[in-house]
């Protein structure tokens, strides 16, 4: 009975592997209901045997399918349920990427805190990697999180831990990044020169990498922080330098976005025709794109320009046509800004009424939103319109609060100021303390230096005399067995002499004497190679340490000259002795091999690429310092091998991310370019030819799994993990 019960679980325990394998492959091949029946049916199968892999797979993969369709509740309890199985299994992985799911899923729905926590408590088990460079890049998305709430300050502090480890190695794209990320921060909270200063590093490494693309962003981002401080110069310099490079690209929005820049600062500058100009190219490239959202902003610009040349009636349609076009994208920061702009415009031709309507639109979003300066340029507005309307009763109590929050917007400009100086003295502070404990550190290590120097000099005189022995034992040893080898030869030519005096006597005697003396000479010459042999083995390689000590105590400054000039004597009759052994052991053959693993061959192909020129190609490793078994690392090695073919063939992208993670019972790729992206659901369910589709069968084959994100120009990310026993998963299978 027992072995039956034990048969019909080991039954239903493949049957839930298969079920679950079903439900993968149909999820790689974007066949979701498919993959969410298979699913539910391997929990069945999997939740009375206790099966406990493929229960947290199945509710991890079902949470992945439900969020799918915007049930983020229910996705939630799956991903619990998973995380509950995963803890069983003490499945470190595992349980990082359902952690990581579930921290998407709060953030979906905007529970950050939430999602702060799970995301968390992912990082802090991928630390454990102990891999720097893995733990950098955690950190800087962490700090990109905190951007994206609005927590800019925490945002800094992780992304300048980052930058601290990316500057101990040659990483200037990392660092020019997180220089980037400091920047836009710091542009966040006001900080206007801190931001610049960040700013222009990036724009350094960039430079020294030519990555022109990057090179553009960057110059574009100081253009516009130029413009926000009113540098017009400077703002006119730096969009121009951009322009050339997003033209050399021909990157129509990045030109739209510089050619908007460009309009707004020739607006600042009071020069309304030249800003019209440059919005209209800005407005073509817009329509040709169709960005309903961008092209609000041009024609907020366009109204402006028109305001300016008192064309109030083409202002006011401009206007019009604005806040029509950011109604349907919902940016309400910049339609009170529109509101307020149009109530100007009335306020000129006397349309006091329509006016009143716009400041009060304005003025509302501006409360609703908590931005002080559209509250102020409202109220402002409002006190002016009820004044000439004759209502100075509302007109000095709009007054009023206007000076109100104008006070304190100066204050908090002031503070912001002053914030910045100390913000930017304590940077300078930080950097002279490094200064100091590097210089520190030279110090104590010149020091340590010096003291290693001294004990080995006196080591290496304790070895002369044992050095000097050695030598004459080993010449003593060439010697004897020189001449002995001359005696052994000078007897047997003596021997043979006699023979010939008595050949025809004795020549049967003569015969069997001379097959006497081919076995003697044969015998003597095994000896002779196994002497050599010995010689080079052991004293050859002595004798080549000992004229290495003898060279390094011989060039020791502090030696005098006639202890010098006795050790390199001594160094010409060790080395004289080494060429007398090398020529003893002249036939002992010396074998050469090296290993090499999947890392090495895997870093070369990443080289060879990238010297082409076409491609920049970066490899990255984690714990993966061990050689694996030859099969596995094969199979890993073809796997990257053909995406990276498909990348060069098909993405027409300019930088290509290889990335290895092994952990304990998987080895995790990541490929990543930025090329043209294609739709990866119809390629997936239409490829005849041996490409993705393919792959992704084998990897299903192997009980590994595989996943394609591609969008549109926007690059793809290709995520395997590939179980290390491959042999067994055969076997499985």
């Amino acid at each position: 009975m027992a072995e039956n019960l034990a048969l019909k679980e080991n039954v239903q325990k493949v049957q839930a592997e298969n079920a679950w394998i079903k439900a993968k492959t149909y999820y790689g091949l974007r066949n979701y209901a498919e993959s969410q029946k298979f699913g539910e049916l391997a929990i069945k199968i999997a939740t009375p045997i206790k099966h406990y892999q493929v229960l947290g797979d199945s509710h991890n993969l079902l949470g992945l399918l439900v969020k799918r369709e915007g049930q983020i509740d229910s996705a939630i309890d799956e991903y619990k349920l998973s995380l509950k199985y995963k803890e069983l299994l003490s499945d470190s992985l595992g349980i990082a990427k359902t952690l990581q799911n579930m921290g998407l899923a709060f953030r979906a729905l905007e529970l950050h805190d939430s999602a702060l926590v799970y995301y968390q408590r992912s990082i802090d088990i991928k630390s454990v990697l102990n891999d720097t460079l893995s733990l950098a890049l955690t950190i800087s998305n962490l700090g990109t999180y905190y951007f994206d709430v609005g927590k800019y300050q925490t945002a800094i502090t992780k992304f300048q831990e980052a930058i601290k480890i990316y500057s101990k190695g040659n990483h200037k794209e990392d660092l020019a990044r997180n220089y980037n990320n400091v920047g836009g921060a710091y542009l966040r909270l006001g900080y206007y020169q801190l931001a610049l200063n960040f700013y222009l590093k990036a724009l350094s490494e960039y430079r020294t990498l030519d990555l022109k693309l990057e090179e553009g962003n960057t110059y574009y981002k100081i253009g516009a922080l130029h413009s926000y401080m009113a540098n017009i110069p400077e703002a006119l310099n730096y969009y121009s330098e951009s322009l050339k490079i997003y033209e050399s690209m021909d990157n129509d929005l990045d030109k739209a976005d510089v050619f908007l820049g460009l309009g707004e600062v020739y607006l600042k500058d009071n020069n309304p025709e030249e800003a019209l100009k440059y919005y209209k190219m800005s407005e073509d490239l817009y329509i040709k794109k169709g960005r309903p959202g961008d092209l609000a902003l041009v024609r907020h610009g366009q109204g402006k320009a028109y305001a300016r040349l008192k064309d109030f009636v083409k202002a006011k349609a401009y206007y019009a046509e604005s806040i029509l076009n950011q109604s349907e994208v919902n940016e309400r920061v910049e339609l009170g800004n529109i509101y307020n702009s149009l109530a100007v415009t009335n306020y000129e031709v006397k349309e006091y009424k329509e006016a009143l309507k716009n400041y009060e639109a304005g003025l509302s979003i501006g409360r609703e939103l908590r931005l002080p300066s559209l509250v102020r340029g409202s109220l402002l507005g409002l006190s002016e319109v009820y004044q000439a309307l004759g209502n100075n009763s509302k007109a000095l109590d709009f007054r009023i609060e206007y000076e109100t929050v104008k006070d304190s917007l100066d204050n908090v400009e002031k503070s912001r100021q002053l914030a910045e100086i100390r913000e930017i003295y304590e940077s300078e502070k930080k950097d002279e303390q490094i200064s100091q404990l590097e210089l520190e550190n030279e110090v104590v290590n010149a020091k340590s230096e010096a003291n290693a120097a001294l004990a080995a000099k006196e080591a290496a005189n304790k070895l002369v005399f044992i050095v000097l022995a050695i030598a004459l034992f080993v010449l003593a040893l060439i010697f004897y067995f020189y001449f002995r080898q001359r005696l052994v030869l000078t007897k047997l030519k003596i021997n043979e002499e006699k023979e010939s005096r008595n050949k025809e006597v004795n020549q049967l005697m003569i015969q069997q004497q001379t097959k006497t003396l081919e076995a003697m000479v044969e015998g003597q010459e095994q000896e002779r190679k196994r002497i050599a042999k010995e010689l080079h083995d052991h004293f050859g390689s002595l004798m080549a340490t000992v004229k290495v000590n003898l060279t390094t105590v011989a060039s020791n400054k502090e030696v005098t000259p006639e202890s010098e000039q006795q050790m390199q004597h001594l160094a010409k009759l060790v080395d004289q002795a080494c060429v007398d052994i090398r020529s003893l052991s002249h036939s002992m053959h010396v074998g050469i091999s090296e290993a090499f693993g999947l890392v090495p061959a895997l870093r070369d192909l990443a080289n060879s690429i990238s010297q082409s020129g076409k491609i920049q190609v970066s490899f990255h490793s984690s714990n993966c310092a061990e050689k694996l078994d030859s099969t596995i690392e094969i199979t890993a090695y073809r796997v990257i091998q053909e995406l990276v073919s498909n990348v060069l063939k098909h993405a027409k992208a300019t930088k290509l991310t290889i990335q290895l993670t092994c952990l304990e019972d998987i080895i995790n790729i990541i490929v990543e370019d930025n090329g043209r992206g294609f739709d990866a659901d119809f390629l997936m369910k239409n490829s005849q030819g041996m490409g993705l589709k393919s792959l992704q069968e084998r990897i299903t084959e192997l009980h590994g799994e595989f996943e394609v994100d591609s969008r549109s120009e926007k690059g793809t990310t290709v995520i395997i993990d590939l179980p290390i026993s491959i042999e067994q998963t055969l076997l499985k299978v």
